[in-house]
């Protein structure tokens, strides 16, 4: 116990310090964007209380007012390349995003994102209803607008089918799929994906892994806690427990889903 407590306050005090880093990082994407930005916001697992310091991406999202112009994604692009030798600004994952496209789910547009530590200025949109919704309910404002001036919402049915395209991938995945990471992740993956479905909002790992225990089976769900709990040995994941868990999570339905 004593071991998982120091592990904990080990990885809060890093926590603390990527803050302040990403708020100069947040502050130098202002200064670059001038009266373009709207706000630099972080999500996911840096603020849903599941981060992994060795493992784990840092998600953002960028808001502006206007989708940016070719010189501002220059910069940004420079800018970025420079951060990529930073711990921080090496473990970045996001978009950059105008105010409508949220708003008006315009997610078939292409946007800026930042991938493997490199800034694309027109990338596939990879934001979709999920991530608003985890921003509305997890995100953090490191700066400029708070995130519940952004005047964005969710439906019930536009998570449906976002959660579902997601489980969809996910299974597709299972097959082609060999090292143990990678399924692990879809694994979690699907049980967060499942969580939403059935709750209509979006859990930290901790709570989709209790949610599903005992769609998970006893042997399962003990190794996934003990990894959870700093035990970072791999155990065998049997495709066809994650092709069953996939199957009942794409069999789950609601008012929004075809019977």
């Amino acid at each position: 116990m004593g071991k998982i407590i120091r592990s904990e306050e080990k990885n809060l005090d890093k926590k603390r310090r990527r803050m302040i880093e990403l708020a100069k990082i947040a502050d130098a994407i202002s200064k670059v964007l001038k009266h373009n930005f709207l706000g630099f916001y972080i999500m996911g697992s840096f603020v849903m209380g599941d981060w992994e310091p060795q493992m784990s991406d840092i998600d953002f999202i960028v808001v502006t007012r206007k989708p940016l112009n070719k010189e501002e994604s220059i910069q940004i692009g420079k800018l970025h390349h420079v951060l990529s030798v930073s711990e921080v600004g090496k473990k970045l994952d996001g978009a950059y995003t105008y105010l409508q496209q949220p708003q008006q789910k315009r997610f078939k547009e292409k946007t800026g994102s930042v991938e493997n530590h490199e800034f694309i200025a027109d990338s596939p949109c990879h934001l979709s209803a999920d991530n608003i919704l985890c921003l509305l309910q997890y995100g953090k404002c490191v700066l400029g607008t708070p995130i519940k001036e952004l005047s964005l919402s969710v439906s019930d049915k536009e998570l449906t089918e976002a959660v579902r395209e997601m489980l969809t991938e996910d299974a597709n995945e299972i097959d082609e799929k060999q090292d143990f990471q990678t399924l692990y992740d879809v694994l979690i993956d699907m049980l967060r994906c499942i969580y939403t479905l059935e709750a209509k909002k979006l859990p930290t790992k901790p709570r989709a892994i209790e949610h599903c225990r005992m769609l998970l089976g006893r042997d399962l769900y003990k190794n996934i806690k003990a990894r959870q709990n700093g035990n970072a040995k791999e155990f065998a994941i049997e495709k066809s427990r994650l092709k069953l868990i996939a199957t009942y999570g794409l069999s789950i339905k609601d008012e929004h889903t075809p019977q």
